[in-house]
């Protein structure tokens, strides 16, 4: 023996038999010795690779997976039956909230003595910082409300007098007026309830809550501390709140009231469901795959077996990601998924960060707008960068009027210039961009609901995260989005309501696709719950026997 080559095939290399010595002479050195030992060895790792091939010849894996399955599916099933029942009717309806446009629509028009806003300027403490300014009617007075700090939230426009707590009086006429009638009960709450599940509102206490014997049998909740309306419902909006968002989001008043606790049951609840789709899609899978020989059909005989299998393998990704991407509405993206810091993701149209604008920018008087206009509802002081303008409420229709032109009250948009400004001022000066006029959606831009309008000026920033700007100059609406803000909105509107923009250039498309997964999720989650009674139904026979 001249030599022996060890090589790395160890089939190849070792007999099923142990290596025997028999015939064979000592070779120098040792060295036969030294391979008698590799290959005891050799034949122990053998038998250890045998071992585990016998291990996983007798799916351990898919038995652990399925006792997981079913434990999770106890603990979960009826949770996910709720979660997809809901989610079809939330695709029309979400939880009730003040109605802004009926508000708007039963609010008085600005009328009154208005002062000059020098003249409100003058009473404010040197040492205060507006921050934001509008004016609007308050029980028949015109009433400035303020933002910032040492500065009162309201100022009588006719006196300039500090709008004080309101009176029960007071409060029943804000709630005669928005209800269009008078109420029939009037209930002072010490507790929070269904429409109101919210812990931050306990400072409000007692909040009013009024009932109107009406055909929509409105209920509107009022501060008493400062006249805020809190809610407003009706019975239609109760109705399908019942059928969707309280049963989707699980806005039970007893959990709702406790956000941190609330947020802690919906993250485990989603992740431990995401676990339960992930194990049940394998066993799933599993089973198809062992029976693969006998055709692509279902090997379980009982009906609700059969087809919670089918289900599951059909629609148990969709269910997964259902599931996860809820799970994701409430957690940040890891550090580890993200691409760097996103800058300056909000820009702030309406006001500056350090406050508004210095008043002799308005060069326009707001009261020019109360007396050319009619029914103006409301006017707020805002600013796009150093621009000046003042978002005018009428009715139903809102308008942007040009602050700083004297000549007439001509609407603010916005100009390639002020965009250019705003980017300079986001991202540098020497920052390379390209910026375009858009007038067809892509991939970063678009709306299933006709949200968002066209034409737009798009800016391309050059930078790590591919940053894309969009300003619409007619509605002064923007959006930033980059590496992060895409990858945050697959995870969650993406996976979670399909909100792609080759499906939403098709609202029939997404309707039917959105249904069908629906529905075959709601029969996946139907056919687990059935399933989950049976075998506590058979556990529970066993023990009294």
């Amino acid at each position: 023996m001249s030599s022996l080559k060890l090589g790395f095939n160890l089939n190849e290399m070792i007999p099923e038999n142990n290596f025997s010595m028999k015939g064979i002479g000592k070779s120098g050195n040792g060295k036969m010795e030294n391979i008698c030992i590799m290959n005891g060895r050799l034949n122990w790792f053998r038998r250890i690779l045998k071992s585990r091939n016998k291990i996983i010849d007798k799916n351990m894996l898919t038995k652990i997976f399925r006792k997981i399955h079913r434990i999770l599916g106890l603990l979960l099933s009826i949770l996910f039956l709720m979660w997809f029942i809901s989610g079809i009717v939330m695709i029309y309806h979400s939880f009730p909230r003040v109605n802004q446009k009926l508000k708007l629509a039963r609010q008085e028009s600005l009328t009154g003595p208005l002062p000059a806003i020098d003249s409100l300027l003058q009473v404010l403490p040197d040492s205060s910082r507006l921050g934001g300014l509008s004016v609007d009617m308050y029980l028949d007075r015109p009433v400035f409300h303020l933002k910032g700090r040492q500065l009162p939230a309201g100022l009588y426009a006719d006196s300039l007098q500090v709008v004080g707590k309101p009176d029960f009086n007071e409060i029943c006429r804000i709630a005669g007026q928005l209800g269009g009638s008078v109420a029939y009960r009037v209930d002072s709450l010490n507790r929070l309830d269904q429409w109101i599940p919210f812990g931050y509102l306990t400072k409000e206490f007692p909040i009013y809550k009024f009932s109107f014997e009406d055909n929509a049998r409105q209920e509107i909740y009022i501060s008493s501390k400062s006249g805020k309306v809190l809610q407003w419902t009706d019975r239609n909006s109760r109705f399908w709140a019942w059928l969707g968002a309280i049963p989707h989001w699980v806005y039970f008043t007893s959990l709702r009231q406790n956000q941190a606790l609330w947020i802690n049951f919906m993250i485990w609840a989603s992740g431990l469901g995401a676990i339960m789709c992930f194990t049940g899609l394998w066993i799933g899978i599993w089973v198809f795959w062992k029976n693969r020989k006998k055709g692509l059909r279902s090997p379980y005989k009982k009906w609700w077996l059969r087809w919670h299998h089918i289900t599951g393998v059909v629609f148990g990704v969709f269910a997964l990601t259902f599931v996860f991407s809820g799970m994701m509405s409430l957690v940040d993206i890891p550090s580890w998924m993200q691409k760097g810091k996103t800058r300056n993701r909000e820009v702030r149209f309406r006001g500056r960060e350090g406050g508004m604008l210095a008043a002799d920018l308005y060069a326009l008087d707001y009261r020019k707008i109360v007396d050319s206009l009619s029914d103006v509802k409301s006017i707020e002081w805002a600013s796009f960068g150093k621009y000046p303008y003042y978002v005018v409420n009428s009715g139903s229709k809102k308008q942007f009027i040009d602050a700083a032109d004297t000549s007439c009250l001509s609407p603010f948009t916005l100009t390639e210039e002020m965009v250019r400004e705003t980017v300079r001022e986001i991202h540098g000066q020497d920052t390379p961009y390209t910026l375009e006029w858009m007038t067809d959606w892509d991939d970063d831009y678009f709306s299933r609901r006709n949200m968002l309008t066209l034409p737009v000026y798009k800016v391309v920033i050059d930078d790590e995260l591919h940053t894309r700007h969009y300003f619409n100059p007619e509605t002064l609406y923007h959006r930033q989005i980059d590496d992060n803000g895409r990858l945050r909105g697959v995870l969650y509107s993406g996976l979670h309501s399909l909100n792609f923009k080759f499906l939403a250039e098709r609202p029939l498309l997404w309707n039917v696709v959105m249904y069908v997964l629906m529905l075959g999720g709601t029969f996946l989650s139907l056919s687990g719950v059935v399933l989950t009674f049976k075998w506590l139904g058979r556990k529970i026979r066993k023990l009294f026997r």
